[in-house]
């Protein structure tokens, strides 16, 4: 039994690397779309300190909104940073899709404290009555 080829291949043997970079792609792709999103301000890259309480737990709603205000006084929502008319603008928008809506204010603890209670006053004003401010557990 001879098993050997009497001819021989003169077919040079390559690897394939368009299906290995397709794969790669789609693993890339998959892992992007079911990383889990950051919702606390803090997690999302925005530097707030905040002061701590040794009660931290706010009930669980089904519609919240998180206004960040940052060391410099900045207001922060989702990533944005808004002027006080964009965020009466922005809460006004909030109010009328739902009324019963949580406005969680995470200040940092070294913002003057007239911010916090502008940013309180103005979602009360404009009838968000459900508001929280967010802290550290000690």
């Amino acid at each position: 039994m001879n098993f050997q080829d009497n001819q021989t291949r003169d077919e040079e043997v390559t690897l394939e690397l368009t299906p290995l970079i397709d794969m790669v792609f789609q693993l890339l792709i998959f892992f992007l779309l079911t990383t889990t999103f950051a919702i606390n301000v803090k997690e999302s890259g925005l530097e707030v300190d905040l002061p701590r309480a040794k009660s931290t737990e706010i009930s669980s709603m089904s519609k919240h909104i998180t206004i960040a205000i940052l060391k410099d006084g900045r207001t922060v929502i989702g990533g944005e940073t808004l002027s006080d008319q964009a965020l009466h603008d922005k809460l006004v928008k909030i109010y009328k899709d739902n009324p019963d809506t949580m406005v969680v204010v995470q200040a940092d603890k070294s913002v003057n404290h007239g911010i916090v209670v502008k940013t309180m006053d103005t979602a009360a004003t404009i009838g968000l009555k459900k508001l929280a401010i967010a802290t550290m557990e000690e």
